[in-house]
């Protein structure tokens, strides 16, 4: 006969599991959490009781909810089982996790929060083995320990003592950002932990390994953190650090010097690294480029406001970003047609911004919900009292949404709910508090947040006032494809660029223009117009001297996107030419039509100039957009 408990301990019991084991797969996290619900639904249907829906939980529901506003007003042209299933709407099941929250005992939630520093610790192994493994973990292992051809292969950081390679960690998980988002979320478990080992060092003696077990835990996942380079979430850590360090009078003189070398330690490492490894330089320099990965968000926000704009009110419903997206960008191509290439690579699946997409998914409502939300866990974390920093992730995933959709991310938003389930029910020895204290600090805490919120999305607005043809340029790299600086510099500039003293000769590839005309709302039709430039050999420096000659490549590269197929477009030279300096301005031009492949292709250009003069100069070239 089955017992009164039963079916509530068999929730807790997936519970366990489930924080246990959501570093390996989201399947299984997904499975667990469901079954930990089943079990919950079916112990409410046995003792005869109602779930207590709380305040977190509705706002939350009510947040998914507002994602169907839209789609309720056009009925007709609703496609109901792809909004309610395949669309961020079909995550609303997962704000039922939330229901554990006042079902849960104080002691059970003790024990369960073991099991969050248990499935730390096997997120901190999963991290140290793709740390070393030169195929990702998930594909190797889901594939029969064996690597399948095509599958993509993890970054390479660094190779040490020319034997050691050493790969961007991100355990199981798909990309580094889901990885640090899980490092957010469960690393403050293991640092809470550590911090009270020494307080509890003081009263007992026999604690050493405790200690040291813990602290090496902490190491290293301060490591691998800094190694994954998720540097939203980095901030995120810093900045929830800073909201919870609001509640506590701390001295600043006191820990003024150990903040300085720790300050100065840290910008030194950071130095080293800039300088001797090329991922994190990318990382660094992908902050100012022009044209990178990170800009690609100057396309994500002029689509996100342009959207919001028409829908601030109700939204576009759920499932319907991609769409809108390219509504919005049809006309900008139709203007420039140099940029399809650009936006049609630039992720279309969500806003890059976890409050600005929840709005322009669900309007005014979805604002107020989320809004809601946030104030109300940031109370309840606050009134946790010392213990506080086990949920820092809270803050830095909310930080970090500002610049990746972390709550769309199934992997994330699962242990992120079940993190919050986890907060005590009721306030913890109000007696030992000063109420007054305690509420200040909330107000102060979740205007900091609320700020962050509105000043990161006025950042998003701004990004979207640079001009879209200031967005395009023609990139330039070396022989074996990195950047090329002095020749990047002569690209439109207003007098010709001087080399370092000596150089006799100088390599580069010109980045060119695609060989067909092509939209979203169109087909892709071969390019009428030739693709050229002009190389402005009549400047004249005062100190030194043009090329004597130059070699020119005509080259032909794929044009797929290189992040979606997970390989690197293949480049072919299909015709050489050599000028020799005019003294005047030349022309060149190449007609589409002549090196068609199977495919669409850029026209690319390869230059190899030679010089007989001790000071060489790069000529400008003038180029435009569309390589008219």
């Amino acid at each position: 006969m089955i017992g009164k408990e039963t079916f509530h301990k068999i929730s807790v019991v997936f519970l366990y599991l489930f924080f246990v084991l959501s570093p390996f797969s989201i399947s299984l996290c997904q499975i667990l959490a469901g079954a930990s619900l089943f079990f919950l639904f079916l112990d409410c249907i046995q003792k005869r009781e109602f779930p207590k829906f709380e305040s977190l939980v509705l706002f939350l529901i009510l947040l998914y909810i507002s994602f169907l506003f839209t789609p309720v007003f056009d009925w007709d042209q609703t496609n109901w089982k792809q909004t309610i299933f395949r669309s961020e709407f079909g995550d609303v099941w997962m704000a039922f996790l939330l229901l554990h929250h006042t079902r849960l005992s104080y002691r059970e939630k003790t024990r369960l929060k073991q099991a969050v520093r248990l499935g730390a610790f096997f997120l901190l192994l999963s991290g140290i083995l793709s740390l070393v493994s030169p195929y990702r973990l998930a594909p190797f292992v889901m594939d029969g320990f064996q690597y399948t051809e095509g599958r993509r292969l993890p970054h390479l950081l660094v190779v040490l003592w020319e034997k050691l390679s050493l790969y961007l960690p991100i355990g199981f998980q798909s990309t580094h950002l889901t990885y640090g988002g899980l490092l957010a979320i469960y690393l403050p478990s293991i640092w809470e932990r550590t911090f009270r080992s020494f307080q509890i060092a003081r009263k007992k003696t026999n604690s050493f390994f405790y200690r040291f077990g813990f602290l090496t835990l902490s190491l290293v996942g301060f490591f691998l953190l800094f190694l994954n380079q998720s540097r939203s979430i980095w901030f995120g850590l810093l900045f929830g650090i800073l909201l919870l360090s609001l509640q506590k009078k701390l001295q600043i003189k006191k820990y003024l010097p150990v903040l300085s070398l720790g300050i100065l330690g840290i910008a030194g490492i950071l130095f080293l690294l800039y300088q001797n490894n090329w991922l994190f330089q990318r990382a660094i320099d992908d902050l100012f480029a022009k044209r990178s990965l990170e800009n690609q968000r100057v396309w994500i926000h002029k689509m996100n406001f342009a959207i919001l704009k028409e829908n601030y009110l109700f939204g576009i419903g759920s499932g319907n970003y991609p769409k809108e997206f390219i509504t919005q960008a049809t006309p900008l191509v139709k203007e420039l047609p140099e940029l399809y290439y650009d936006l049609s690579i630039t992720p279309k699946s969500h806003a890059h911004f976890d409050f600005l997409h929840f709005w322009i998914l669900g309007g005014i409502t979805s604002v107020v919900a989320y809004l809601s939300f946030l104030y109300w866990i940031t109370k309840r974390i606050l009134q946790v009292g010392k213990s506080n920093l086990f949920y820092l992730g809270f803050f830095s995933v909310i930080f970090a949404g500002s610049f990746q959709c972390f709550l769309l991310d199934d992997e994330v938003l699962l242990p992120f709910l079940g993190l919050l389930i986890l907060l005590p029910s009721t306030s913890i020895r109000k007696k030992e508090r000063k109420k007054n204290f305690i509420q200040k600090g909330q107000i102060k805490v979740y205007g900091i947040l609320f700020f962050w919120i509105l000043i990161s999305s006025l950042g998003a607005l701004y990004l979207t006032k640079t001009p879209a043809k200031d967005l395009s340029f023609h990139r330039t790299r070396t022989e074996h494809n990195f950047p090329s600086p002095f020749a990047q510099s002569s690209m439109n500039s207003m007098a010709p660029i001087a080399l370092p003293t000596g150089t006799k000769e100088f390599y580069f590839k010109l980045a060119g223009c695609l060989d067909h005309n092509t939209n979203f709302n169109q087909r892709a039709l071969v390019r009428e117009n030739p693709v050229g430039f002009l190389i402005h050999w009549e400047d004249l420096p005062d100190d030194g001297k043009l090329p004597e000659s130059l070699e020119l490549e005509i080259r032909k590269r794929e044009s797929f996107d290189q992040d979606k197929e997970y390989k690197v477009q293949a480049e072919r030279i299909v015709k050489k030419e050599i000028f020799f300096n005019s003294k005047q301005i030349q022309k060149i031009q190449v007609h589409p039509k002549e090196y068609l492949g199977k495919e669409i292709e850029f026209i690319d250009f390869g230059f190899r100039y030679v010089w007989k003069g001790k000071k060489p100069f790069l000529p400008r070239i003038e180029i435009s957009g569309n390589c008219d």
